[in-house]
């Protein structure tokens, strides 16, 4: 008779301890639905506009989005199709194309990455790089990585770029490499390394290092 207090005390810590343990696990639980890692949204096959008034800069498709609202932002997968428009005009720019990209819902910039191809539209530019950014307040691409740019006239190789949505001037900021191409696209003569910047024919070079392009 005497041990049957201490039974029921025992049963009743358990009971309390457990009730704990399954607590702490569901608010747990509910923390991690809050955090800024968790998707707020997600959409298949979105299309995605960037308006400047009456006037589309830009024009998203993807195969998925997952919105994220606590951190301002939007991720993009499945393949990501980008179109630019021209402001003047208001025609298309060129088509950029990645694996995945995120964009900032407050400023609107974006980062593209993985297989980056961008094709201007009527210039048979093409621009190839692993991550570019577009700047929506300016207008802007530019990356950090090696691109490889074809022109009708030529190849060029190097870090770092910046250029207009439509290819027509752009900069790569350390040229190591270039090859002129014949009218049929066959390449002519190539060089390397300082030696490309230095005998670059058109554009403007700013330094021994920098080519700047005017399509």
């Amino acid at each position: 008779m005497k041990w049957k207090p201490l039974k029921y005390w025992l049963v009743a810590i358990v009971t309390l301890f457990c009730a704990s343990s399954c607590e702490r696990e569901s608010s747990a639980g509910l923390i991690v639905l809050e955090t800024s890692d968790s998707a707020t949204h997600t959409s298949y096959h979105p299309v995605i506009q960037f308006m400047d008034s009456s006037y589309m800069r830009a024009r998203i498709r993807a195969g998925w989005a997952k919105m994220y609202d606590k951190r301002a932002e939007t991720v993009l997968g499945g393949g990501v199709q980008v179109e630019f428009f021209t402001k003047p005009e208001r025609t298309l720019a060129s088509i950029l194309s990645a694996d995945s990209a995120r964009v900032d819902d407050k400023t609107k910039n974006m980062t593209a990455s993985g297989n980056v191809v961008v094709v201007a539209n009527g210039s048979m530019t093409t621009v190839k790089t692993s991550v570019i950014h577009w700047d929506s307040t300016r207008h802007v691409l530019h990356s950090p990585a090696f691109v490889d740019i074809r022109s009708p006239y030529e190849l060029l190789q190097g870090y770092g770029f910046e250029s207009d949505a439509s290819l027509r001037h752009y900069t790569i900021f350390k040229v190591t490499g270039q090859t002129f191409l014949s009218p049929s696209g066959e390449p002519i003569s190539t060089t390397s390394g300082t030696a490309a910047s230095s005998s670059l024919t058109s554009g403007t070079i700013t330094s021994s290092s920098t080519s700047s392009r005017t399509q």
